[in-house]
């Protein structure tokens, strides 16, 4: 076998185990991936650390660390699922900028396909 079409059958192969790793990652998340998500959606555009840390313990009556929220929300910046900026200075907070987050267009899409998976199987349980 020529090695140009060794490579090519290579670079053929990682590219679909990326695409496939990408949807895994767009539909299999944990529990608090989910709920930090969609605090985020709620919350735009002044989703932050604190607040979505609050929003979460409000509507699931649990105690969820600052860190724990922070750890979440740069995993999902990673993933591709979430975005951020800095907002503007506050007296409030010392001078310091918020860190602002947003959903991508995949965590939109994340959040729909989880929901549409939710709804299926409600459905099919309620048939039942």
């Amino acid at each position: 076998m020529n090695t140009s079409k060794q490579k090519r059958s290579y670079y053929r192969i990682l590219w679909i185990c990326f695409v496939i790793k990408k949807q895994m990652n767009r539909t299999f998340i944990s529990e608090l991936e989910e709920l930090v998500l969609l605090s985020v959606g709620v919350l735009y555009p002044d989703a932050y650390a604190y607040s979505i840390r609050k929003e979460i313990n409000e509507q699931v009556d649990k105690s969820l660390s600052l860190a724990s929220v922070h750890t979440v929300l740069y995993r999902l910046e990673k993933d591709g699922l979430l975005q951020s900026h800095l907002g503007g200075k506050s007296e409030k907070r010392g001078g310091r900028s918020k860190r602002l987050f947003s959903l991508s267009k995949m965590g939109v899409d994340t959040v729909q396909d989880i929901q549409n998976v939710r709804r299926t199987m409600w459905a099919k349980m309620n048939s039942v």
